[in-house]
């Protein structure tokens, strides 16, 4: 895959990602969870937004070795993570594969 293509999956599983965060079916699967379980997830939509943004913005010459180096990592994340999201019903396994997602990509572009 080139890293044009990377970027692009990679982007448009963040925009899903940050669809599905600001959904009525997630806000309800975050009700009655613990405080810590809600902070995270409010941490993690700050985040995945923020690493859609960066990433687009990035300059492809950039970060092209970046993206084909953790190819592999940014797609098992992609699958975990769509998975994950189609249960919103394990909230936590949800986060913790979103979490996971936004590791790879602070690999590519800087997230803080």
């Amino acid at each position: 895959m080139t890293a044009s293509e990377i970027s692009s999956q990679t982007l448009e599983q963040l925009r899903e990602t940050f669809l599905k965060m600001t959904s009525p079916e997630w806000d309800l699967a975050l009700m009655g969870k613990p405080d810590n379980v809600v902070n995270e997830a409010a941490k993690a939509l700050l985040l995945v937004q923020r690493a859609r943004l960066r990433l687009e913005n990035a300059e492809l010459t950039d970060i092209r070795d970046k993206l084909v180096e953790n190819e592999k990592e940014l797609e098992e994340g992609r699958v975990q993570l769509n998975k994950s999201l189609e249960r919103l019903d394990q909230i936590e396994v949800a986060l913790n594969a979103i979490t996971s997602v936004l590791d790879v990509v602070a690999r590519i572009v800087p997230l803080v």
